[in-house]
């Protein structure tokens, strides 16, 4: 709910509305459409990342099911404020592709897995499956907040949700929204924390994050 100050001033014959400036945190969230598309990575940088996790095949290989390693499969993007991307990056992962090295193929559903270096390595510090669908700058993290798109197919039900970097990995932060296939709604009143803690170990469960 956005809150409205309203100041009226009684002399004169004048009237003043003033509203408050909205706080940093409520900044609206860029959207994120990924749309796998394309032949080439732009840079060397994303195929130098594929070949490091080892996720997919290049063109000369000549298996006919793994996944190949292009921007029709796989997408890099940044979220680090600073730092280079090879460092720390997001990689998307398109719906049912056979990534190199699977036991199967992914479901249907986009798999989304945040990686940063530590010491030379690569490590996993945050896993969804569902869509990113927008990201906005928290200059006190160091990192873009994620705002995820989780299904519970279960359920039917459709969870916007926000993620936020705590200094070493992406932790669950709230709900944007719901729904139950009736619309969208918010959560809202005093059951807003349980509520979400519960949603939370429920998305864990069903391995939405990882």
């Amino acid at each position: 709910m956005l809150l409205i100050g309203i100041f009226v001033f009684v002399g004169c014959a004048s009237e003043e509305e003033e509203k408050p400036k909205k706080p940093a945190e409520e900044i609206y969230f860029e959207g994120v459409a990924t749309k796998f598309e394309g032949e080439k990575f732009k840079n060397t940088i994303e195929e130098d990342l594929l070949k490091e996790l080892g996720v997919c095949e290049f063109g000369s290989s000549d298996s006919t099911y793994y996944a190949t390693c292009s921007p029709e499969n796989f997408k890099i993007s940044a979220y680090k404020n600073e730092g280079s991307l090879k460092d720390a990056f997001i990689l998307e992962m398109k719906a049912g592709i056979f990534p190199k090295n699977a036991e199967a193929p992914l479901p249907p559903v986009r798999h989304v897995i945040v990686f940063e270096r530590e010491g030379g390595e690569l490590v996993k510090v945050g896993g969804f499956r569902g869509n990113l669908i927008g990201m906005r700058p928290n200059k006190a993290s160091g990192a873009k907040d994620l705002l995820m798109a989780l299904y519970d197919t279960d359920d039917e039900t459709l969870f916007h949700c926000v993620f936020k970097w705590n200094g070493a990995k992406y932790e669950f932060h709230s709900i944007e929204r719901m729904d139950y296939g009736d619309g969208f709604r918010t959560i809202k009143g005093e059951n807003k924390l349980e509520t979400t803690q519960q949603i939370y170990q429920q998305l864990r469960d069903k391995s939405l994050i990882f």
